[in-house]
């Protein structure tokens, strides 16, 4: 959530014309993240989170959008789009996509306690149990993907870390993994996407890498952000992450054994993305870059820490 694309009040004016959310009384952008241009705008009814499309094409949208509805609807605590006086949820605004949600309490947090971890385990294996949702979406950031991205990057970076990334993608590569319960995941399930009120979760955010894949996956991204502690895993929370998950659902044998190959996984596909950001910036008005440093480091804790049993 960035500001790539700026709008004058009077454009804003205009667009809300479309909706029947009252008249516009504020507008501000939204730093955090790095995907897409967000606005928090104020309005006579309320707050409304206002979403530019940078990087998905239009016809990309419409599946997230209709993601987000049916989990708002089964009472997630996800936005909910708001459909225009038209009845559509995806409109256009300064020729990008352009979509405009309820506006969640709360806010996000750094240093979860060991409740919240336990708290946001349970919300993972409750989507992971929903089957009411579902979405057309393979994961863009498997294998194959940090395969593809490290071909990009490669005349970029320095040896060690091709040596490194090199050594990664032979290793994850180097077996077949067993099947793996799967079905729609978050894949981004990172602190600044989940708003705390009063100390429990009163949103989650940002489901534009939701797509089907093995549930492990994502406890893996959630861990290596929820549970780490300079760069190594804070053993209490990530027993308490795991804990909150199997209250509603419990892992099966091959995922407890293979977690620790999708930590490394999902650790190294991280470093290739914020790697990404940082040697491909856009411009904008407002942006956020993350350091790629922290998941190198967190790749080489898993790999000092892995055993190797499989």
């Amino acid at each position: 959530m960035s500001v790539y694309t700026s709008i004058s009040q009077s454009q804003l004016k205009l667009f809300l014309k479309n909706y029947s959310l009252g008249e516009l009384i504020d507008f501000s952008g939204i730093q955090a993240g790095i995907e897409n241009t967000n606005y928090v705008v104020a309005t006579e009814k309320d707050k409304f989170i206002l979403t530019l499309y940078e990087s998905l094409m239009e016809s990309e949208v419409p599946k997230f959008l209709l993601l987000l509805d049916r989990l708002a609807n089964n009472k997630f605590l996800v936005p909910k789009p708001q459909a225009n006086i038209s009845g559509d949820k995806l409109s256009t605004l300064k020729d990008k996509p352009a979509a405009i949600f309820n506006c969640l309490p709360g806010y996000s947090i750094n240093n979860p306690t060991i409740d919240q971890c336990c708290e946001i385990g349970e919300f993972l294996a409750q989507l992971h149990q929903h089957r009411q949702t579902s979405i057309d979406n393979t994961n863009p950031n498997n294998l194959a993907g940090c395969q593809t991205v490290f071909n990009e990057l490669q005349p970029s970076l320095s040896k060690q870390d091709i040596t490194l990334i090199t050594s990664e993608l032979y290793y994850q590569s180097s077996y077949i993994l067993p099947d793996l319960p799967k079905g729609v995941i978050h894949a981004d399930l990172f602190k600044d996407n989940v708003l705390f009120d009063q100390g429990k979760i009163s949103g989650i955010l940002d489901f534009y890498n939701a797509c089907n894949e093995v549930f492990i996956f994502d406890i893996a991204v959630t861990v290596n952000d929820w549970c780490i502690k300079n760069t190594s895993i804070n053993p209490k929370k990530f027993n308490a992450l795991l804990s909150g998950y199997q209250k509603v659902r419990a892992l099966t044998e091959d995922e407890t054994r293979h977690l620790p190959i999708f930590l490394r996984l999902t650790a190294l596909r991280f470093w290739l993305s914020r790697l990404e950001h940082q040697l491909n910036a856009k411009k904008g008005e407002l942006t956020l870059i993350k350091d790629p440093l922290i998941f190198r480091r967190i790749l080489e804790f898993h790999r000092a820490n892995d055993n190797g049993q499989r």
